[in-house]
């Protein structure tokens, strides 16, 4: 249920449940995330808000209340908030013990860990459930627009759950079409007719999900600005420095394997067709044309192997966003 206010905490009790703010756990642009325990022992992750912006707290409070009910296994839950002041505004989500995808995509750990093909689908089910659940099951939908793979964090067990609603706002009605004046996604994940024309609906989320999961897919980012780089002796740069249009180009020649993580490759390749339906449905979902992406509940059933989209338009332009 909705519109019940979460927990709220004075700054005092903050500062001392996280000591000082001594555990930084990430940082990105409404602000740090810090580890903090509270004194009844639950493991918390604090966010202080870097907030710059008109909205006062009454209004503040009222959307919290908005989100504070939200309850689904795929969705970080917000626990309690903090506001005194103009400055002291913190948010209080449940921890994360795996943190966020994007160390286990992106980063080289010391134990050499990596996520297997079969938690690679569990994880792309998973944020795709959770965005179901904000699009169509909530009282109000509810659109995320900055989907990033350090906006997807892992529990002990390695259930995604969608985090970070700085950049939600919630809709007025079902209405698909909310016009943003202000407000920007992150470089990579945007869709481009928000990114050009302001203009944000659930497609938009698509999008990014559809980058985060090439991402999930190749076990690296999709902008490697090393490779587009000449080195100087007259050579071409890597075509693969922009991976959607390396992985059309490889499609296109029937390579589907080639685009898969090759820490997990073989095991992908156990299940060809399972395989080739993630590439082809990562491709449906960064199309230009936002009317040609599918839902995101249409995203979870191809998941779940209820539905085949079949083969994606071969289109991946180079851009930024």
């Amino acid at each position: 249920m909705q519109g019940r206010l979460p927990q709220r905490f004075s700054y005092t009790t903050l500062d001392t449940a996280t000591k000082g703010y001594s555990t930084k756990l990430g940082a990105g642009g409404y602000g740090s995330v810090y580890k903090g325990v509270l004194s009844d022992g639950r493991v918390v992750a604090v966010k202080k808000l870097d907030y710059s912006g008109t909205q006062g707290a009454k209004q503040f409070v009222t959307e919290i209340a908005g989100i504070g009910g939200i309850s689904h296994v795929n969705i970080v839950k917000l626990c309690g908030f903090c506001i005194e002041g103009a400055t002291q505004w913190l948010l209080v989500y449940e921890f994360m013990p795996n943190g966020s995808l994007d160390k286990w995509l992106f980063e080289q750990t010391s134990e050499n860990l990596w996520l297997s093909w079969q938690q690679r689908i569990d994880i792309a089910l998973g944020m795709a459930q959770g965005l179901v659940y904000l699009h169509e099951e909530c009282r109000e939908p509810i659109l995320h627009l900055d989907i990033k793979p350090q906006n997807i964090l892992l529990d002990t067990e390695f259930v995604a759950k969608v985090a970070d609603f700085g950049m939600a706002k919630l809709l007025e009605n079902r209405n698909e079409t909310q016009v943003m004046t202000t407000m920007r996604g992150t470089p990579g994940y945007m869709a481009p007719e928000w990114l050009t024309h302001f203009m944000a609906t659930k497609r938009c989320d698509v999008y990014s999900y559809g980058k985060v999961l090439l991402e999930l897919i190749g076990g690296r980012r999709n902008i490697d600005l090393s490779k587009a780089v000449n080195s100087g002796d007259n050579t071409q740069p890597d075509e693969s420095w922009y991976f959607p249009t390396w992985v059309v180009n490889q499609v296109e020649k029937g390579n589907f394997l080639e685009v898969i993580d090759e820490r997990v490759r073989a095991s992908a390749s156990e299940n060809y067709h399972q395989a080739k339906k993630m590439v082809h449905l990562a491709l449906w979902c960064i199309q230009d044309n936002a009317d040609a992406r599918p839902s995101m509940r249409t995203i979870v059933e191809v998941l779940q192997g209820h539905l085949d989209l079949g083969s994606a338009p071969l289109i991946a332009k180079v851009a930024f966003r």
